[in-house]
């Protein structure tokens, strides 16, 4: 297992490896995620739940995802020692994951899961702000809605 810089432990996010985010454009990742989560040293797995009510629902009419609905369980085995959040937004950069970030001491986080051009994107974006260098593993992620929106994600 490889160490990040500056004996930082090696941190893997995944994003939204969920029942609900599985589609024909995204079913070839789960087995890539399931065994990638083995080459780090610490592992966050996150769950994206819509609760009513929620602007998804409100603004976007997305009613998909309900706390404790089936499509929320997570489509891949987490390692034992995993990290499993939910949460309610498109990122998943919250205080709880910044305070658990901080602890292990991490300056540089890889991230992969479902779906590239939202929830990826977002989690990469806000752990940028958060002064925490994001690496996304392009070929670990997907888009639930066609290949195209996970390249036209990936060229950003």
């Amino acid at each position: 297992m490889e160490t990040a810089p500056d004996s930082q432990p090696k941190v893997l996010i995944v994003v939204d490896a969920q029942k609900g985010f599985v589609a024909p454009s995204s079913k070839h990742v789960l087995a890539t995620l399931e065994s990638l989560q083995y080459r780090f040293d610490r592992v966050i797995l996150t769950k994206f739940q819509n609760p009513d009510p929620s602007p998804f629902r409100r603004i976007l009419n997305y009613c998909d995802l309900a706390p404790e609905s089936e499509d929320t369980a997570l489509a891949i085995t987490p390692r034992e020692d995993a990290v499993v959040i939910s949460r309610a937004l498109y990122t998943c950069i919250t205080d709880e994951l910044l305070d658990i970030l901080g602890n292990w001491g991490v300056r540089e986080v890889h991230v992969a899961g479902i779906a590239t051009e939202a929830c990826v994107l977002k989690t990469a974006l806000d752990l940028f702000e958060a002064d925490i260098r994001p690496i996304v593993i392009a070929d670990a992620c997907a888009s639930d809605k066609n290949d195209r929106f996970h390249t036209m994600a990936m060229e950003l």
